[in-house]
């Protein structure tokens, strides 16, 4: 979604940034609850270091909730173990119900998809357990149908509060 916005193929696209890209500006637009995702049947994890040396399922090295998994246990004095590169967050899930190791996802996500219910899941820490998406759009690219969003967005999220 990045490239199609960078191109302007997209107006704009939540972004789990934020984003330090001299071509992009944008808001943050809601938190995200993250997760700690284990096979089902696995003990509460509450540390890092109570699931050191797992092997972890994550989107590539740019993205921001890989970051910050991995701070979480370098954090904790504790390392993953190999770091599975995943396409999407099934595929994540799916490596977590056949028991080769945990992730971390968005809770929003988790709950959305078929599966959920056979994988255990805790919020992770108070200090690590939000994150920020962020809508973002090309620097300069504001338009009046951008900005009606923006305002539906906040409307929204001000009701919710």
């Amino acid at each position: 979604m990045l490239d199609g916005v960078l191109e302007g193929k997209l107006n704009a696209a939540f972004i789990d940034g934020p984003l330090m890209h001299p071509g992009l500006e944008g808001i943050p637009a809601y938190q995200e609850e993250m997760m700690i995702v284990a096979p089902h049947g696995h003990s509460v994890v509450s540390r890092a270091s109570e699931v050191n040396g797992y092997n972890i399922y994550a989107f590539r090295a740019n993205c921001s909730y890989r970051r910050h998994f991995e701070s979480w246990f370098h954090a904790d004095g504790a390392t993953p173990g190999t770091i599975h590169e995943m396409e999407s967050y099934h595929g994540m899930l799916a490596c977590v119900i056949a028991g080769a190791g945990i992730a971390l996802m968005p809770a929003s996500m988790l709950n959305s998809m078929p599966g959920h219910h056979q994988v255990e899941a805790w919020p992770l820490a108070e200090k690590w357990r939000w994150l920020n998406t962020w809508l973002m759009w090309r620097r300069g690219a504001m338009t009046r149908q951008l900005e009606a969003f923006i305002e539906l967005l906040n409307a929204q999220l001000a009701s919710v509060d």
